[in-house]
Protein backbone atom coordinates (compact mmCIF):
# COMPACT_ATOMS: atom_id res chain seq x y z
CA UNK A 1 0.00 0.00 0.00
CA UNK A 2 1.12 3.29 -0.90
CA UNK A 3 2.47 5.58 1.91
CA UNK A 4 0.45 8.76 2.18
CA UNK A 5 2.34 11.63 2.48
CA UNK A 6 2.09 13.67 6.47
CA UNK A 7 1.11 17.20 6.85
CA UNK A 8 4.32 18.10 9.05
CA UNK A 9 3.13 21.25 11.53
CA UNK A 10 5.88 23.18 13.63
CA UNK A 11 4.74 25.25 16.04
CA UNK A 12 7.42 27.48 17.67
CA UNK A 13 6.23 29.30 20.83
CA UNK A 14 7.84 33.00 22.35
CA UNK A 15 10.85 34.79 21.05
CA UNK A 16 13.50 32.03 21.37
CA UNK A 17 15.81 30.43 23.90
CA UNK A 18 14.33 31.87 27.61
CA UNK A 19 17.37 32.99 29.99
CA UNK A 20 19.21 30.49 31.48
CA UNK A 21 18.40 27.66 29.15
CA UNK A 22 20.78 25.28 27.93
CA UNK A 23 20.73 24.04 24.72
CA UNK A 24 17.55 21.45 23.09
CA UNK A 25 16.18 18.18 24.38
CA UNK A 26 14.75 16.32 20.87
CA UNK A 27 12.16 13.75 21.60
CA UNK A 28 10.64 11.57 19.27
CA UNK A 29 8.79 8.34 19.51
CA UNK A 30 5.10 7.43 20.39
CA UNK A 31 1.79 9.34 20.50
CA UNK A 32 -1.28 7.77 22.13
CA UNK A 33 -4.67 7.86 23.73
CA UNK A 34 -4.59 5.39 26.99
CA UNK A 35 -7.86 4.42 27.70
CA UNK A 36 -8.78 2.69 30.98
CA UNK A 37 -11.79 1.94 33.25
CA UNK A 38 -12.50 4.82 36.28
CA UNK A 39 -13.99 4.52 39.80
CA UNK A 40 -17.33 7.06 39.16
CA UNK A 41 -16.24 7.27 35.40
CA UNK A 42 -17.07 4.60 32.24
CA UNK A 43 -14.04 5.47 30.32
CA UNK A 44 -10.95 7.16 31.91
CA UNK A 45 -8.68 9.20 28.88
CA UNK A 46 -5.27 9.76 29.51
CA UNK A 47 -3.38 11.79 26.54
CA UNK A 48 -0.24 11.71 24.94
CA UNK A 49 1.30 9.02 26.68
CA UNK A 50 4.83 8.35 28.94
CA UNK A 51 7.03 10.25 26.26
CA UNK A 52 5.00 12.80 26.45
CA UNK A 53 4.87 13.45 29.67
CA UNK A 54 8.67 13.24 30.08
CA UNK A 55 8.93 16.06 27.38
CA UNK A 56 6.60 18.00 29.05
CA UNK A 57 8.25 17.64 32.54
CA UNK A 58 11.42 18.63 31.16
CA UNK A 59 10.24 21.81 29.80
CA UNK A 60 8.55 22.53 32.80
CA UNK A 61 12.16 21.70 34.44
CA UNK A 62 12.99 24.91 32.14
CA UNK A 63 14.97 22.68 28.98
CA UNK A 64 13.90 23.95 25.43
CA UNK A 65 12.36 20.84 24.61
CA UNK A 66 11.15 19.85 20.87
CA UNK A 67 8.74 16.67 19.95
CA UNK A 68 8.72 15.33 16.65
CA UNK A 69 5.56 12.84 16.52
CA UNK A 70 2.86 11.62 14.66
CA UNK A 71 -0.90 11.53 14.95
CA UNK A 72 -3.93 11.50 13.29
CA UNK A 73 -6.30 14.08 12.48
CA UNK A 74 -8.88 13.41 15.19
CA UNK A 75 -9.80 14.57 18.46
CA UNK A 76 -7.46 13.15 19.76
CA UNK A 77 -4.50 14.55 17.62
CA UNK A 78 -6.05 17.77 18.13
CA UNK A 79 -5.43 17.89 22.21
CA UNK A 80 -2.11 16.47 22.08
CA UNK A 81 -1.16 19.19 19.90
CA UNK A 82 -3.34 21.73 22.17
CA UNK A 83 -1.48 19.99 25.20
CA UNK A 84 2.13 20.65 23.88
CA UNK A 85 1.15 24.44 22.98
CA UNK A 86 -0.16 24.96 26.27
CA UNK A 87 3.61 24.09 27.76
CA UNK A 88 5.50 25.68 25.77
CA UNK A 89 7.01 22.39 23.81
CA UNK A 90 8.21 23.17 20.52
CA UNK A 91 6.33 20.32 18.30
CA UNK A 92 7.77 18.95 14.88
CA UNK A 93 4.04 16.88 14.80
CA UNK A 94 3.10 14.94 11.70
CA UNK A 95 -0.85 14.70 11.08
CA UNK A 96 -1.62 11.73 9.45
CA UNK A 97 -5.02 11.97 6.85
CA UNK A 98 -5.19 8.42 6.47
CA UNK A 99 -4.67 6.19 9.77
CA UNK A 100 -6.07 7.92 13.63
CA UNK A 101 -4.17 8.51 16.76
CA UNK A 102 -2.97 5.11 18.32
CA UNK A 103 -4.73 4.14 21.31
CA UNK A 104 -3.92 1.84 24.49
CA UNK A 105 -6.38 -0.35 26.33
CA UNK A 106 -5.61 -0.73 30.00
CA UNK A 107 -6.33 -3.55 31.34
CA UNK A 108 -4.10 -6.95 32.44
CA UNK A 109 -2.06 -6.82 29.90
CA UNK A 110 -2.99 -3.66 28.38
CA UNK A 111 -3.69 -3.74 24.14
CA UNK A 112 -1.32 -1.26 22.20
CA UNK A 113 -3.57 -0.53 18.55
CA UNK A 114 -0.61 0.93 16.86
CA UNK A 115 -1.60 3.15 14.24
CA UNK A 116 -0.68 6.40 13.07
CA UNK A 117 2.78 6.78 15.70
CA UNK A 118 3.82 3.48 13.64
CA UNK A 119 4.09 5.60 10.53
CA UNK A 120 6.11 8.14 11.41
CA UNK A 121 8.05 9.91 9.01
CA UNK A 122 12.06 11.56 8.78
CA UNK A 123 11.93 14.88 9.94
CA UNK A 124 13.44 17.45 8.29
CA UNK A 125 17.20 18.78 9.03
CA UNK A 126 15.76 21.60 11.04
CA UNK A 127 14.63 19.06 13.78
CA UNK A 128 18.43 18.79 14.92
CA UNK A 129 19.33 22.19 14.86
CA UNK A 130 20.49 23.33 19.00
CA UNK A 131 20.27 19.33 19.76
CA UNK A 132 22.33 18.59 23.19
CA UNK A 133 19.99 14.93 23.76
CA UNK A 134 17.93 13.01 21.89
CA UNK A 135 15.84 10.93 23.82
CA UNK A 136 13.21 8.21 22.14
CA UNK A 137 11.13 6.02 23.61
CA UNK A 138 11.04 2.39 22.44
CA UNK A 139 7.88 1.62 21.29
CA UNK A 140 8.62 3.64 17.95
CA UNK A 141 11.33 0.87 17.00
CA UNK A 142 8.92 -1.73 17.63
CA UNK A 143 7.15 -2.00 13.93
CA UNK A 144 8.04 -0.66 10.50
CA UNK A 145 7.62 2.07 8.66
CA UNK A 146 8.57 3.75 12.33
CA UNK A 147 10.94 1.47 12.95
CA UNK A 148 13.50 2.71 9.92
CA UNK A 149 12.55 6.18 11.10
CA UNK A 150 13.58 6.11 14.10
CA UNK A 151 16.73 3.94 13.18
CA UNK A 152 17.63 6.91 11.04
CA UNK A 153 16.75 9.75 13.54
CA UNK A 154 19.00 7.77 16.46
CA UNK A 155 21.82 7.76 13.44
CA UNK A 156 21.47 11.19 12.49
CA UNK A 157 21.48 12.16 15.94
CA UNK A 158 24.80 9.91 16.74
CA UNK A 159 26.18 11.57 13.29
CA UNK A 160 25.67 15.15 14.90
CA UNK A 161 27.45 14.07 18.00
CA UNK A 162 24.09 14.22 19.96
CA UNK A 163 24.04 12.43 23.23
CA UNK A 164 21.40 9.37 23.07
CA UNK A 165 18.81 8.25 25.38
CA UNK A 166 15.80 5.50 25.44
CA UNK A 167 12.76 4.76 27.44
CA UNK A 168 12.92 1.07 27.31
CA UNK A 169 9.27 0.11 28.02
CA UNK A 170 7.90 -3.36 27.59
CA UNK A 171 5.28 -4.54 24.97
CA UNK A 172 4.04 -7.68 23.29
CA UNK A 173 5.70 -6.41 20.06
CA UNK A 174 9.34 -6.17 22.14
CA UNK A 175 11.25 -8.98 21.55
CA UNK A 176 14.63 -8.89 22.92
CA UNK A 177 16.15 -9.67 19.98
CA UNK A 178 14.44 -7.95 18.06
CA UNK A 179 15.14 -4.52 20.22
CA UNK A 180 18.55 -5.31 20.53
CA UNK A 181 19.13 -6.09 16.82
CA UNK A 182 17.76 -2.34 15.64
CA UNK A 183 19.64 -0.79 18.87
CA UNK A 184 22.74 -2.55 18.39
CA UNK A 185 24.46 0.05 16.47
CA UNK A 186 24.11 2.87 18.88
CA UNK A 187 24.95 1.26 22.18
CA UNK A 188 25.58 1.60 24.50
CA UNK A 189 23.45 4.71 24.77
CA UNK A 190 24.70 7.98 27.03
CA UNK A 191 21.17 7.44 28.98
CA UNK A 192 18.22 4.51 29.53
CA UNK A 193 15.27 5.02 31.74
CA UNK A 194 14.25 1.16 32.57
CA UNK A 195 12.32 -0.62 35.68
CA UNK A 196 12.06 -4.16 36.95
CA UNK A 197 8.95 -5.28 35.34
CA UNK A 198 10.50 -4.13 31.62
CA UNK A 199 13.50 -6.38 32.47
CA UNK A 200 11.75 -9.22 33.38
CA UNK A 201 9.63 -9.10 30.53
CA UNK A 202 12.41 -8.74 27.97
CA UNK A 203 14.59 -11.61 29.72
CA UNK A 204 17.33 -8.53 30.66
CA UNK A 205 19.27 -8.87 33.66
CA UNK A 206 20.53 -5.65 35.58
CA UNK A 207 24.18 -6.89 35.24
CA UNK A 208 23.66 -6.54 31.46
CA UNK A 209 22.53 -2.93 31.07
CA UNK A 210 25.59 -1.54 30.83
CA UNK A 211 25.91 -3.33 27.55
CA UNK A 212 22.99 -0.88 26.74
CA UNK A 213 23.49 2.52 28.40
CA UNK A 214 26.54 4.36 30.06
CA UNK A 215 23.99 5.82 32.63
CA UNK A 216 20.93 3.72 33.72
CA UNK A 217 18.13 4.98 35.92
CA UNK A 218 16.35 1.65 37.23
CA UNK A 219 13.02 2.73 38.80
CA UNK A 220 11.35 0.82 40.92
CA UNK A 221 8.73 1.39 43.91
CA UNK A 222 9.57 4.80 45.46
CA UNK A 223 13.16 4.41 44.46
CA UNK A 224 15.66 4.67 41.66
CA UNK A 225 18.92 3.64 41.36
CA UNK A 226 21.17 5.34 39.22
CA UNK A 227 23.79 2.47 37.99
CA UNK A 228 27.36 3.77 35.69
CA UNK A 229 30.11 1.04 35.10
CA UNK A 230 31.86 2.22 38.44
CA UNK A 231 29.28 2.91 40.69
CA UNK A 232 25.42 1.77 41.80
CA UNK A 233 23.45 4.37 44.00
CA UNK A 234 19.82 4.63 45.82
CA UNK A 235 17.80 7.31 45.87
CA UNK A 236 14.36 7.31 47.59
CA UNK A 237 11.36 8.95 45.34
CA UNK A 238 8.86 10.88 46.85
CA UNK A 239 5.59 12.93 46.92
CA UNK A 240 3.35 13.01 43.48
CA UNK A 241 6.53 14.45 41.68
CA UNK A 242 8.26 11.63 42.51
CA UNK A 243 6.67 9.37 39.66
CA UNK A 244 9.36 7.67 36.95
CA UNK A 245 8.27 9.49 34.28
CA UNK A 246 8.09 13.23 36.06
CA UNK A 247 11.83 12.42 36.91
CA UNK A 248 13.26 11.30 34.36
CA UNK A 249 11.71 14.35 32.44
CA UNK A 250 13.49 16.51 34.87
CA UNK A 251 16.97 14.21 34.83
CA UNK A 252 16.85 14.57 30.56
CA UNK A 253 16.22 18.55 31.51
CA UNK A 254 19.24 18.70 33.40
CA UNK A 255 21.57 16.74 31.12
CA UNK A 256 20.73 19.21 28.52
CA UNK A 257 21.60 21.93 30.20
CA UNK A 258 24.93 20.71 30.84
CA UNK A 259 24.74 19.12 34.33
CA UNK A 260 26.96 15.38 34.87
CA UNK A 261 24.30 12.31 34.88
CA UNK A 262 24.40 12.27 38.65
CA UNK A 263 23.85 16.06 39.86
CA UNK A 264 21.27 15.81 37.27
CA UNK A 265 19.31 12.89 39.07
CA UNK A 266 20.02 14.60 42.09
CA UNK A 267 18.25 18.10 41.35
CA UNK A 268 15.54 16.00 39.60
CA UNK A 269 14.34 14.52 42.68
CA UNK A 270 15.11 17.50 45.10
CA UNK A 271 12.50 20.04 42.54
CA UNK A 272 9.90 17.01 42.99
CA UNK A 273 10.54 17.35 46.70
CA UNK A 274 10.60 21.02 47.22
CA UNK A 275 7.41 21.29 44.86
CA UNK A 276 5.32 18.74 46.92
CA UNK A 277 6.48 20.68 50.40
CA UNK A 278 5.24 23.93 47.95
CA UNK A 279 1.90 22.41 47.25
CA UNK A 280 1.37 21.61 51.57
Amino acid sequence: MERQAARVVVFRYGPGPHEGEGEMLLVFGELYAELSDSEGACLQVDLGGPLLRQALAARKAGARTRFLGRVGRDAYGRVIRRLGQENELEWALQEDGEHPTSLLLGGDPPVAYRSADAYLSPPSESYFEGGRVLHAGAWVFGMDPGRTTAAEVFREGLHQGLALSLDLRAARWALRADLGEVLRPFLPLAYMKADGWTLEALDIRPGELFQWAQTVLLFSEAKVRSMTLFEERDHRLRGDRGSPDEVYGRFLAGVSNGLDAEDALAKAIESGTAADKKDV
